[in-house]
């Protein structure tokens, strides 16, 4: 009895020294898990920060272009006499203002010692343009410091920023040269930075509370979704508003900020956007990043809290339940001491064998509960993958298709967008297919008409690559049926027409050509084929699928590593050497056959040769 009673409170004591590692464990778990949670979370906003910086630069480089295109008006000429350029460019004029979205409502003509000439005034609600008083720009003039700069370096698409009754503004400048290329004088837009802000940051997600600013090289607020927040400096003109705050973490931010190019960090703020900002841990990404002569630092901030407020439940959950479990194994023990003195001995037996039952039990649950905690993270990571990179290409998607309603009169650019457009739904598509690989999914194959088959997988491929590029199809139709999975097929002529295609692209006074070509095998590929494979024996068609380009060609030392994996001899932002890797992927999966034509200065040509059944 007396051991038996030992052995139950050494089990006893065990347990509660279990729980109490447990709970131990929770909590340093918890720390690493919110250590590694941040990490990622900065590594995310870093990311966003490279995207609004570079949303940022390309949006203002837009800007600068639309004022080089009214620039190139040749109503200029008249430029001493405002009312007649007016009267032969009120079209253009009107056009340019509507395209900026109410980011400037102003236009200035400046002689080149910096002398106005004109100006004119755009009226939002009117949509009309007219002739201003000189003295109501005279503002944007005498705040822009940049402007003797400008003067010496007339090449900078745009000065520095500078304010105006706590408003912050950029001048973009375009010179005006005469025909025998002196400068005559320069054309001058003041882009308001609160309008361009609302236009293009004001709703950018973060997935929590937080938002991107931007601060100039001494630290005053650009743009922000505040606007008492513009034109105040971080640390000096807060205090004077906020005199009881803390901006010991806010002067380390700046230091920091001052010292490096771009990074992450977490500190103690307050949220400006709250009637009465409340302190908060936030963390931080930035980078500094050049627009014209202005040298500008994007940061987006995100709640610390609210990013591991998960976690943190989770955590106390965990500990409530495994206190709660001491408890009542404590309450349990007391119980069973009283009731094992009036027990028998067999009666102390059972109840031991019962509870090895429910300890077995528990541990069974407990694996299984492990094992499907597992398989969630799996899912979860690859879930993740595909959010993230749809998060990368859903804003490019959709300013792509915005930029397509706004200057659907420029057909050139409108071609370039579209091309735009289609890559990166592309890319989404092919994004998605990471799904394919998270749990195993059988291969769908079908009977397909070869011809048929190819003419449609080109005819996808052949509406991303820009129009420039002459696409010539020869296909023979009714050759014969393969079985495969239409998507390996598409796959494998988009790679081949991408990889022609930039093959073609530095071809110097010729056009870029591609060839398909889709004909029946000839007699000695088909015997190589039954030779070296000895299934296609029985196979009497085979139909070889042809693409060419009239690229430079490959040179000869080059011809066996091109389709190793990650070999390229592109640069990085155009090639990942995955292209023809994946090609001859497909091609080992079902058993084609897949050759090389190709002489330096003579073009390429890939031979991609299926095994067929007769149509007849």
């Amino acid at each position: 009895m007396k051991r038996t009673n030992r052995i139950v409170n050494i089990m006893i004591a065990a347990m509660i020294v279990f729980i109490v590692v447990s709970v131990f464990f929770a909590i340093r778990g918890f720390s690493v898990i919110r250590k590694t949670t941040t990490a990622s979370g900065q590594d995310f906003l870093l990311q966003s920060t490279e995207y609004v910086g570079k949303v940022i630069q390309l949006s203002m480089k837009n800007r600068h272009q639309a004022l080089n295109y009214l620039a190139i008006d040749g109503n200029l000429k008249n430029s001493d006499d405002p009312a007649t350029y007016l009267k032969n460019s009120s079209s253009s004029l009107n056009t340019f203002f509507e395209s900026l979205n109410n980011e400037a409502d102003a236009l200035f003509y400046m002689e080149p010692d910096g002398t106005p000439l004109y100006a004119f005034h755009w009226d939002s609600k009117k949509k009309q343009v007219s002739i201003a008083d000189i003295q109501t720009i005279r503002p944007f003039i005498s705040h822009d410091l940049s402007l003797n700069q400008l003067l010496a370096k007339p090449t900078a698409q745009n000065g520095d920023s500078y304010f105006i009754d706590k408003k912050a503004y950029v001048n973009f400048y375009q010179e005006i040269k005469t025909s025998s290329g002196v400068i005559d004088g320069y054309l001058i837009l003041p882009l308001n930075l609160e309008a361009f802000y609302k236009n293009f940051l004001q709703d950018f997600e973060v997935d929590y509370k937080g938002y991107p600013m931007i601060k100039d090289r001494s630290m005053t607020v650009v743009m922000h979704p505040v606007k008492q927040q513009v034109g105040l400096g971080i640390i000096n003109d807060r205090e004077k508003l906020y005199p009881d705050f803390d901006y010991s973490d806010l002067k380390r931010l700046e230091k920091y900020q001052l010292n490096h190019s771009s990074g992450k960090l977490t500190y103690k703020s307050y949220w400006w956007d709250e009637d009465t900002p409340t302190e908060v841990l936030k963390i931080s990404a930035f980078e500094w990043i050049d627009v014209g002569l202005a040298h500008w630092v994007v940061a987006i901030n995100a709640d610390y809290n609210e990013r591991n407020d998960d976690i943190i439940n989770f955590v106390i959950v965990l500990s409530f339940l495994l206190v709660l479990l001491l408890l009542l194994i404590i309450i349990c023990s007391l119980f069973i001491h009283n009731f094992r003195k009036k027990e028998t001995i067999e009666a102390e037996n059972r109840q031991l064998i019962e509870k090895q039952k429910q300890q077995k039990m528990q541990h069974q649950l407990e694996l299984e509960l492990y094992q499907r905690n597992k398989m969630e993270t799996v899912g979860l990571l690859t879930t993740s993958i595909v959010h993230d990179m749809n998060n990368f290409l859903t804003p490019i998607i959709g300013n792509t298709q915005l930029l397509l309603e706004e200057h659907g009169e420029d057909p050139v650019l409108e071609a370039d967008l579209e091309e735009i457009l289609h890559s990166a739904q592309k890319g989404k598509q092919l994004s998605s297919n990471v799904l394919r690989f998270s749990k195993p999914q059988k291969s769908v194959q079908e009977w397909m008409d070869i011809s048929a088959a190819i003419g449609v997988a080109t005819h996808l491929i052949g509406e991303i690559i820009p129009k420039k590029v002459q696409l010539t199809l020869s296909i023979q139709e009714n050759l014969g049926t393969t079985k495969l999975e239409e998507i390996d097929l598409q796959n494998l002529i988009y790679n081949l027409i991408t990889n022609a295609y930039q093959a073609t692209k530095d071809n110097r006074n010729k056009p870029q050509k591609i060839q398909v070509a889709v004909a029946p095998a000839t007699k000695e590929i088909a015997d190589l084929l039954k030779t070296d494979n000895h299934r296609m024996n029985h196979v009497d068609n085979f139909v070889t699928l042809e693409i060419s380009d009239n690229g430079p060609g490959i040179p000869s030392a080059l011809k066996e590593k091109i389709f190793e994996p990650f070999f390229t001899t592109k640069s990085s932002d155009e090639g990942t050497g995955l292209g023809l890797f994946a090609v001859t992927s497909i091609v080992n999966k079902y058993e084609w056959h897949l050759s090389l034509d190709s002489k330096e200065g003579s073009g390429t040509s890939f031979f991609v040769t299926f095994p067929v059944h007769s149509c007849k």
